[in-house]
């Protein structure tokens, strides 16, 4: 598997670290659990309807892939509640940053990251293929799910795309996981309701779409489709997705250790990310 499709598979969201990466978890202030739901079914059908109303939100990604290094990509988002969505990478925004762990609602000064050696061209991402946010070049999504011909400038936004993608929280919401409600925190000040649970490779894959199905496709040809990761969630008052983590733990694969985190900031009812 190329290196940032497999930074991407096992993606990232982020002072001290998960449990599903294997340190403690994270400090917070104790707060009235937040949302509406009190069992996986009902956070989906509350995330759900949340993304449906919402236009968009800013979106950064964290990738780890037992390099030492995770890299950060951002952009802007919109997302319905079937998972499906239009998703902007920022061109030259591609950072790296030392953090083996990850930290929900840890935030990075300039001098805490460094220039990653390859950098977004800039695009948008479409559950169809890839749009170049320049010149109008489409890269599309065949049957298979795979992006054919991809200029190697775009490599790093397709990185980028296969994590940016709603479905992964939707997926994990649509099946027969163990989602359980664990404890309320803030993360970067906003009272959530921490979620965590597993979920199985064949079934995140069914219920993905576009660039995250790919994903799962992916890792079902190597064999790991009966495979669990590790899955945590963190929901606001008003049931909006804050932060995504998902970790594939080399122990269930043989795999190096890789994670991914999604955080999602700034929502607003007023904007919506369109396709070129």
């Amino acid at each position: 598997m190329a290196a940032g499709m497999a930074a991407a598979l096992c993606v990232a969201v982020l002072s001290s670290c998960v449990g599903a990466s294997g340190g403690p978890e994270p400090q917070g202030t104790a707060v009235p659990t937040p949302g509406d739901a009190s069992d996986r079914t009902e956070l989906a059908e509350a995330v759900t309807a949340a993304l449906d109303a919402e236009g968009s939100a800013a979106w950064r990604l964290q990738s780890f892939d037992s390099s030492g290094m995770a890299t950060l990509n951002s952009g802007r988002l919109s997302c319905s509640g079937d998972g499906s969505g239009v998703y902007r990478v920022d061109g030259d925004a591609t950072r790296y940053v030392l953090e083996p762990d990850f930290v929900p609602g840890r935030d990075y000064e300039g001098d805490e990251t460094s220039a990653a050696d390859v950098q977004a061209s800039g695009s948008v991402a479409t559950d169809d293929g890839l749009h170049s946010a320049s010149d109008g070049d489409f890269w599309p999504l065949g049957d298979d799910y795979r992006a054919a011909d991809i200029p190697s400038d775009y490599l790093p936004d397709l990185t980028a795309a296969r994590g940016a993608n709603c479905s992964h929280i939707t997926a994990a919401l649509a099946v027969s996981t163990d989602l359980r409600l664990v404890d309320a925190v803030e993360v970067d000040g906003t009272p959530t309701a921490h979620w965590s649970g597993t979920a199985y490779i064949d079934d995140l894959r069914e219920h993905a779409v576009g660039f995250a199905r790919s994903e799962y496709t992916a890792l079902v040809d190597m064999g790991l489709g009966e495979a669990a990761v590790d899955v945590e969630l963190w929901v606001d008052d008003a049931n909006r997705p804050l932060v995504y983590y998902q970790h594939l733990p080399p122990d269930r694969t043989g795999l190096q250790n890789r994670w991914f985190a999604l955080t999602l900031t700034d929502w607003s009812t007023d904007e919506t990310v369109t396709a070129p």
